[in-house]
């Protein structure tokens, strides 16, 4: 896999209520919008669910006795698109955010646009109709509408997200050496090591499993939680640091040794082509390696000369 580094903080562009309102304005008026997953009638798109779209399967299979007689199409669900004008590379706002917050069931998207024309029974286009696809649903589940090739889903990405080399935070202990003394305030870093993907580190998947697509992921740090023997600190998305300013830090009151790690919660972002970055559901949680932390205790004693 291609590798580019780029560390630091992760800037969400928009917030999803601007980009969907951003979304119904820009849409050409003489069609119909969309707005949601509820089905609404009227100037609105029905969504097609995937009941809906085992019943057009069924009917392709098995064409009523009478007409009419319908072939269907998809499209990328961005303003303008059209059967064969775009795909999943034109990835827009909207077609992602029409289906966020989806269960797979009801079909995480990037949500496309359902065409149909009228055909006669021998399946050529009606007269008048030979170029004329009617922009008539809209679903979440792209892979299922009738002649649907090249359906590039939010599943098939986060399944490869979830195939990723993530990185593991070590913990990094001062004083050094993994020792410290009991009533001495420690001191405890998250450090990535080089290996693996970490924090906005960009990964791209192998277009063989994205049905050629250029789809590319990035971790984002969601959160971190420090285990340091006998107390837990976290979740928080501090990476700790060095004395005196490192905010993850621990006391302890007796001698013993200690077993130390940092759990890390990894969500994700991809993009698609040169689209921008859109979140990936769901989240992966990983452990660290544990590092043993002894802790001494100071005795004094008098020394004469």
């Amino acid at each position: 896999m291609a590798r580019i580094r780029c560390r630091g903080q992760l800037v969400r562009w928009l917030s999803i209520g601007f980009l969907i309102s951003a979304a119904l304005v820009i849409a050409q008026p003489a069609l119909a919008d969309v707005t949601g997953n509820t089905t609404t009638k009227g100037s609105r798109l029905e969504v097609l669910t995937r009941s809906g779209l085992e019943a057009l399967a069924a009917e392709q299979l098995a064409p009523p006795p009478e007409p009419p007689w319908y072939r269907y199409a998809s499209s990328s669900a961005c303003p303008g698109a059209r059967p064969g004008g775009g795909g999943a590379d034109d990835l827009c706002s909207t077609a992602v955010l029409l289906c966020a917050g989806n269960t797979p069931e009801q079909g995480l998207g990037p949500a496309v646009y359902v065409f149909r024309r009228e055909v006669d029974a021998a399946g050529d286009p009606v007269a008048g109709a030979a170029g004329n696809w009617d922009r008539w649903r809209y679903t979440c589940l792209p892979q299922l509408v009738p002649g649907a090739s090249n359906a590039l889903t939010v599943e098939m990405i986060q399944d490869a997200f979830s195939d990723t080399d993530f990185t593991v935070p070590t913990v990094n202990i001062q004083p050094e050496g993994d020792l410290t003394l009991v009533n001495l305030p420690t001191f405890f870093e998250a450090k990535f090591p080089e290996s693996g993907y970490g924090p906005g580190e960009i990964d791209e998947v192998d277009p063989a499993r994205m049905l050629g697509h250029r789809v590319e992921v990035r971790p984002v740090l969601k959160s971190i939680t420090y285990h340091l023997g006998d107390q837990t600190l976290g979740p928080t998305t501090s990476l700790g640091g060095p004395y005196p300013n490192g905010d993850v830090r621990a006391t302890y009151a007796r001698p013993g040794t200690h077993e130390v790690r940092a759990d890390i919660v990894y969500t994700g972002q991809f993009r698609v082509g040169g689209s921008d970055w859109f979140d990936i559901p769901g989240e992966v949680d990983l452990t660290g390696t544990a590092v043993t932390l002894t802790v001494a205790e100071a005795k004094s004693r008098l020394v004469t000369n």
